[in-house]
């Protein structure tokens, strides 16, 4: 199975910068793909010591009360990412010389199970891989 590929979610694949978050939340392009609501920015890659992909996974309080099952959630998503990124959108960012920021909401009111989370990561990882192709706009430039 190992074929070259890392199936690896590194600390630098997390996004922690408040800053950052916060520039997601006011200068971001958002979308909802069910069960996420997506707030993503794409900025040009300055240096090889970042990951061409950082992500927040975010569970709200007010959805699910009880923090076991937030946990939950955020563990299925991550290893949902974990196992698909290398597959669908990590070689796409890096032949573009690109980053992606991007932080997903989950939104329903029950915990769903981890093959119905897979599938909807796969079709979100693939939007987005699909999105450099589109021409995006990379002039908004890196966060300060």
């Amino acid at each position: 199975m190992n074929n070259g590929i890392s199936y690896t979610f590194a600390k630098k694949m997390r996004l922690s910068s408040k800053k950052d978050i916060d520039s997601l939340f006011t200068g971001a392009n958002s979308f909802t793909n069910s069960p996420f609501r997506v707030f993503y920015r794409i900025v040009k890659q300055e240096d090889n010591n970042s990951s061409p992909c950082s992500l927040v996974i975010s569970v709200p309080k007010k959805h699910l009360r009880s923090a076991v099952k937030r946990n939950l959630v955020k563990r299925r998503v991550r290893e949902a990412f974990r196992l698909n990124y290398p597959k669908l959108l990590g070689p796409v960012l890096e032949n573009k010389g690109i980053r992606l920021l991007f932080l997903c909401l989950y939104l329903p009111y029950e915990v769903y199970p981890y093959r119905k989370l897979e599938a909807k990561m796969q079709s979100l990882l693939e939007r987005f891989a699909q999105i450099p192709e589109e021409g995006i706009d990379l002039s908004i430039g890196p966060v300060d």
